[in-house]
């Protein structure tokens, strides 16, 4: 996080529910970056977004946007992040039988207040976009600054994720991007490592009875990204340098503003990343990375 921050990065993504599915890991990830803040003295250098207002974990049912539930999981969001406002808050996911305006309604304190910044939302549906976005324009309800969904140059789908709730990239939405230039920040841009080697490893791997890869070949083991893979690998020769800076500067080269967010555990994976932003591609480029 220190090199990240040196290198120019000031954007944090994270939510209330990260890390719960690991043994007492409830709201690690929050406490990490606000451990880490309050360290380093820097919060106002940064962009930290966080996300709540998810499935119920032990139902799988949409969030109810109760205003006392929004407001306990706000402010546990706030102490852990040992902050007194966010720049970003997320609406992890939608209640696709929840008015609009009523969803809106219940944030519209929190912004007039400035304990949030900006209001984004995440995995929902490209016409729940419109209306929100059409709402706010037509009344003083929050407006939506961004969209956060799965995209990277390797295709999966919410389904072969196993949560149909998960969005990934489409061409409607990616229609509806290029005509709104609503921003979309891309969770899975990597693909988990994809074009960093698992997508090698797909191809010549044996396939074993516990196989760590076997669910990874669910998501995304198939002959359109293995192509994909090929065109990657083919460019990277050709720029002089790896599959991976390729498959992320990708994702920049869209007539809409999009941020993809990586996740590196090591420093090597940190700079190997960060050298995505110095990547031009021309248009010829990136239609060959689709196929096209």
């Amino acid at each position: 996080m220190d090199a990240y921050l040196a290198a120019g990065g000031n954007f944090l993504d994270t939510a209330h529910v990260y890390a719960s599915w690991r043994p007492d890991g409830a709201g690690a990830s929050e406490r990490t970056i606000g451990e880490w803040v309050v360290a380093n003295g820097n919060r106002s250098e940064l962009v930290v977004g966080t996300k709540g207002c998810t499935l119920d974990k032990e139902t799988g049912r949409w969030p109810s946007f109760d205003p006392e539930f929004v407001a306990r999981e706000f402010n546990e969001s706030l102490t852990r992040l040992q902050t007194d406002y966010v720049d970003i808050y997320w609406l992890h996911r939608d209640n696709p039988e929840m008015p609009i305006p009523e969803i809106l309604g219940v944030f519209k304190p929190y912004l007039d207040s400035r304990v949030i910044r900006s209001l984004a939302v995440s995995n929902w549906t490209v016409p729940r976009l419109r209306e929100a976005i059409a709402c706010a324009r037509s009344s003083d309800l929050p407006e939506i600054c961004a969209s956060q969904i799965g995209w990277s140059l390797a295709r999966t789908t919410g389904k072969q994720i196993g949560d149909d709730t998960m969005l990934f990239m489409d061409d409607e939405t990616h229609a509806f991007h290029v005509e709104s230039k609503l921003p979309l920040v891309a969770y899975a841009s990597q693909a988990t490592g994809f074009f960093a080697g698992k997508g090698d490893r797909l191809l010549s791997g044996t396939r074993v009875p516990g196989d760590p890869l076997t669910d990874y070949r669910k998501l995304y083991g198939h002959e359109e990204n293995f192509q994909r893979l090929a065109r990657v690998k083919e460019l990277a020769e050709r720029r002089g340098t790896t599959p991976n800076r390729i498959a992320l500067a990708y994702l920049f080269h869209h007539p809409f503003p999009s941020s993809p967010i990586v996740g590196p555990r090591t420093m090597d994976q940190l700079s190997d990343s960060l050298g995505a932003l110095d990547l031009e591609l021309s248009p010829e480029e990136v239609a060959m990375l689709e196929g096209k």
